[in-house]
């Protein structure tokens, strides 16, 4: 169980590498990327949404590629706080990274709110979110006896 406490935190190093990962496809490839997003919502696919409406279609792509900078810039961000601060084991940065689940249950809370288009799977980040919440709710949880030994 120590072995898995001292390396707990390569989880979030993952989760950050995936973040940074999903978000330059957002930015290179657009909404195309995770067709299951948009088939998930509008119950469309991307030619059909795209044959109903250029301009509609323009600003998916848009607010895609956008999407795709923020994730691109939380996972550097965060994989940066990882690799230095917490590593070394500043208590503020243990902390911070709690940010990460709660976005990811933010995340899950507006597509369920937004809702499934009928007769469609849930959108990939529907079930993802709650995933990645929980494994870096573990992983933080596993490594918090370092940082309470250092006063939280």
């Amino acid at each position: 169980m120590d072995a898995l406490r001292r390396r707990a935190w390569w989880i979030l190093v993952a989760v950050s590498a995936t973040l940074v990962m999903f978000g330059a496809g957002d930015i290179v490839i657009g909404p195309t990327f995770d067709p299951g997003i948009t088939l998930g919502l509008t119950g469309l696919t991307h030619a059909q949404l795209q044959a109903e409406s250029e301009a509609g279609y323009r600003v998916l792509d848009f607010y895609t590629r956008s999407g795709g900078v923020h994730l691109l810039v939380v996972g550097l961000a965060l994989a940066a706080i990882t690799l230095v601060p917490y590593r070394a084991g500043a208590a503020w940065a243990w902390r911070t990274m709690w940010l990460l689940p709660a976005w990811n249950a933010g995340v899950f809370a507006m597509s369920a709110w937004f809702g499934v288009a009928e007769g469609q799977s849930p959108p990939p980040p529907m079930l993802s979110a709650p995933f990645i919440g929980g494994l870096t709710v573990v992983a933080l949880l596993l490594d918090a006896g370092r940082f309470r030994a250092r006063k939280l």
